[in-house]
């Protein structure tokens, strides 16, 4: 499991630098092919570590790397 996690979270911020913008959570699990659970993780483990930042848009949050 934990290797899954980290190939989702390198999934996640190869989309993020791609965009070049912040990408919302809902953006991110149409986007790539995972599990909801498996996504949730892999962005608590990025924002754990810092690599990412959560960030509210109205109703919506979004992903940085800002």
């Amino acid at each position: 499991m934990i290797t899954q996690i980290g190939i989702a979270s390198g999934e996640i911020l190869t989309l993020i630098e791609e965009k070049k913008r912040p990408v919302s959570i809902s953006e991110v699990e149409a986007l790539l092919d995972n599990e909801k659970e498996l996504t949730y993780m892999s962005i608590g483990w990025l924002v754990r570590e810092g690599h990412v930042h959560l960030v509210d848009k109205g109703k919506d949050k979004y992903l940085c790397s800002c």
